[in-house]
């Protein structure tokens, strides 16, 4: 219940502080792709579970090229391919993790919280229950509502793969706590700030700068080794 009363309250904080700066990255992307700025995609946790549109800033040119590259990618955590769609602002946005910030609206409908395990693209859910079909049963069995953020977002590397993401995923199912999500939270502004979300299309093979938090340390209760 705590949970929910802090998603609504913060996203609603962020949609009616923020609402004007919203706006003008909409603008822009308008100017640059010259498409609708505001995108839905449908993600799930896995394949059998409910699907959400969730809420995201377009960031990439839809040209033909682009479209018949996205039908051969057999890519999860890494599409650099796609870079050269991508508009350098929008780059930016997605560094900073911005291109997510609509997803607040997805939070007040309760379909997500601000913290929660990571969901994926159907294709992508195809892709790891071919290829780690050990992880993505282990995947089905997490019940958390997805996140904006989450633990892998901000503690992951995507050069250890399907193994990372699930073990963080889980790791955030058995131990979720009002603590852990402000660390959380914390880590990821500090992200969003430093430009430095790990994208996996314009960062997708540098490693994550690793913050650390006065009086609060994350390998304490919460070891990725336990």
């Amino acid at each position: 219940m705590l949970k929910r009363v802090i998603d609504v309250f913060v996203s609603l904080i962020v949609i009616i502080c923020f609402s004007p700066f919203i706006f003008a990255i909409l603008f822009f992307v308008f100017l640059l792709t010259k498409e609708n700025p505001i995108l839905l995609q449908e993600r799930k946790i896995s394949l059998d579970k409910k699907g959400i549109k969730i809420i995201k800033i377009r960031t990439i040119r839809n040209s033909k090229q682009f479209l018949e590259l996205k039908k051969l990618s057999q890519e999860i955590f890494f599409q650099n391919d796609y870079m050269r769609y991508v508009p350098s602002f929008c780059r930016w946005l997605r560094k900073t993790g911005l291109d997510e910030i609509l997803q607040v609206i997805n939070v007040i409908k309760g379909e997500m919280s601000l913290v929660g395990p990571r969901p994926l693209l159907n294709n992508d859910l195809i892709i790891m229950k071919r290829t780690h079909p050990e992880y993505y049963y282990r995947r089905t069995k997490i019940n958390s509502k997805p996140g904006i953020t989450g633990c892998w977002q901000v503690f992951g590397e995507r050069l250890k793969g399907v193994a990372n993401l699930i073990e963080l995923d889980e790791k955030y199912d058995k131990k979720k706590s009002a603590l852990f999500d402000l660390t959380i939270i914390v880590k990821t502004l500090l992200i969003s700030i430093t430009a430095s979300h790990s994208d996996s299309i314009v960062t997708g093979t540098s490693k994550r700068t690793v913050y650390t938090i006065p009086t609060y340390r994350f390998d304490s209760e919460f070891s990725l080794g336990k």
